[in-house]
């Protein structure tokens, strides 16, 4: 039994179903306090420092961050986020799905309590969620720019290769949170990616043996040195009283 099939059977009743929902209730409830005027994005952020110092509510405020504030793109992201989360508990379980939240929202906590100063955001948190979808459901499609027929794998590599590019150029908050989105995505596919990439070398290692023993010699006349690789049509016995390998033509006229 794994680690998570073990806390499931323990925990398990804690996990609370259709948690995508009570997630886009926050990003809403962060829509109206920043539409209406009643705060701005640095009221909200997560900053580790700030926390310290007794503004407790970051640590769920920073959740209401929206990507974008236009009414169009905030039903398409939303409609999106529910697509795929609920795909994603309809396909693990609520408890799996639930603990790769906690997960990721434990260590985008401690990415902020690492660098104290940093704004974080829930950007590459809720980003996590797209990399999951994308690699249990490769080949759906989603319509880019409403036309354009493109399976979701090819834009979970394309989202990958932007968060190593912020890897490489962002501030030390954007990192520490793809870090930590990187490292909650791991610990629930590295065991996959570990299995897939043993299960491909022992396909390459059957195959270079099947080429191997296609290439050697199986039978090989005592008498005459014929082989079955140099004459393909060629019968061969083997003597019951040596125990040699005779072609045809030396099975009845070879010596002891």
């Amino acid at each position: 039994m794994s680690f998570i099939a073990s806390l499931e059977k323990r925990l398990g009743s804690w996990a609370i179903p259709n948690l995508t929902i009570y997630l886009l209730v926050i990003q809403l409830v962060g829509v109206a306090l920043l539409m209406g005027g009643y705060a701005n994005t640095q009221d909200l952020v997560l900053v580790g420092g700030l926390v310290e110092v007794g503004q407790w509510s970051r640590l769920l405020s920073f959740l209401m961050i929206p990507k974008t504030l236009s009414p169009i793109w905030l039903f398409f992201a939303f409609y999106i986020f529910y697509l795929m989360g609920t795909a994603l508990e309809r396909e693990w379980g609520a408890f799996r799905y639930n603990l790769f939240i906690l997960c990721g929202y434990l260590l985008t906590l401690a990415a902020a309590f690492i660098a104290p100063s940093a704004e974080i955001t829930c950007y590459y948190f809720f980003g996590c969620v797209f990399l999951a979808f994308a690699t249990l459901f490769p080949n759906i499609e989603f319509r880019l720019f409403f036309i354009l027929p493109v399976k979701v794998k090819w834009l979970g590599w394309l989202t990958a290769g932007l968060y190593i590019l912020t890897l490489l150029s962002a501030d030390v908050g954007s990192r520490l949170c793809v870090v930590a989105a990187f490292a909650n995505y791991l610990l629930f596919f590295g065991r996959n990616f570990l299995n897939n990439f043993k299960s491909g070398q022992r396909r390459k290692a059957f195959v270079a043996e099947r080429k191997v023993a296609a290439t050697e010699t199986l039978h090989a006349c005592a008498e005459c040195g014929v082989t079955d690789k140099t004459d393909e049509t060629m019968h061969f016995r083997y003597c019951s009283t040596c125990g040699k390998c005779f072609c045809e033509a030396h099975m009845a006229s070879h010596s002891h």
